[in-house]
């Protein structure tokens, strides 16, 4: 009997400690992917400024790399505990019946009550910290829409994420609601995107040559990298005026707005040389392009 024992033993931490190092191998690659990642990012701004004093780029991809390391240290920590008493948990079932399991089941119970209720928030905020952590959905340095809010995204703790938006402002969401909002992500997949412009020009203007004119301006600005010209076109036509959009492409989120301003600006420029009335004024423009919306 004592025998069995000591196999029945033997085996589950043996077991355990092969799971154990799994995951403990697994967080160790998540984590490394993660800094790699943000090696390859030059700053975590979501538009191309000149940094205040004490925030220098560098020093904002130094503190995103400890962060990470503190959140995965959290994590592997927690792995190791919560594994620890799992495979104590699984070595004592066979000798429950010794155990006044009434008594037990009660207390852990009580236990359970007391804890869901006063710390139900921070459970529910540290549980989402881990599962984005492990997430390509949302990761540190990503350039996003949250709520309205254009920015990138600073710092993701156990608790909360922070999104610093393109007037320098924190805009902080608990984790338990992140994992419910709706995101537009630009960094997920790659960071090359479309930077469009809407404008408005009278019905009367000759569109071939306001087609030649924006076509000319966003070619100056078209990222180099991208074989693909600039496009046009012609998005509504109405009473007194024709919409039209002009996109070219930018290298990332933050070059986007710079491309959609100089475009904008020289736009202007030419159509107003043109003679070309714009008709601005009787249009609100609604674009679904982050850069337009709230800081």
């Amino acid at each position: 009997m004592t025998q069995t024992i000591w196999i029945y033993v033997s085996l589950v931490a043996m077991g355990g400690a092969l799971l154990l190092y799994g995951l403990l191998k697994m967080i160790a690659g998540y984590k490394k992917r993660k800094l790699q990642r943000l090696e390859e990012i030059e700053t975590l701004n979501p538009v191309k400024t000149v940094s205040p004093p004490g925030d220098s780029p560098e020093a904002s991809l130094e503190r995103a790399a400890d962060n990470i390391s503190g959140r995965f240290s959290i994590i592997r920590k927690g792995t190791i505990t919560f594994s620890i008493l799992i495979i104590i948990l699984i070595g004592v079932l066979p000798f429950s019946t010794k155990l006044p399991i009434t008594s037990i089941s009660l207390l852990i119970s009580a236990f359970g009550i007391v804890l869901g209720i006063a710390a139900r928030p921070v459970i529910e905020n540290f549980i989402s910290g881990i599962l984005l952590s492990f997430s390509s959905a949302i990761r540190l340095g990503d350039t996003v829409v949250i709520d309205g809010y254009y920015g990138t995204v600073e710092d993701i703790s156990m608790l909360h994420t922070t999104v610093k938006t393109w007037d320098w402002k924190r805009y902080i969401v608990a984790n338990s609601d992140m994992l419910k909002r709706e995101v537009i992500n630009f960094s997920v997949h790659d960071t090359y995107i479309w930077a469009h412009v809407e404008f408005f020009i009278s019905p009367e203007a000759d569109l071939s040559s306001v087609r030649y004119t924006a076509m000319r301006i966003a070619e100056q600005y078209n990222a180099s990298q991208v074989k693909e010209k600039p496009r046009f076109w012609v998005m509504e036509m109405g009473e007194k005026a024709i919409k039209c959009w002009i996109a070219a492409w930018a290298t990332s989120p933050a070059n986007a707005w710079s491309v959609q301003h100089n475009i904008r600006t020289d736009l202007m420029v030419a159509l107003q040389e043109m003679g070309i009335a714009t008709h601005l004024h009787q249009h609100q423009l609604q674009s679904d392009y982050p850069f337009d919306t709230k800081g």
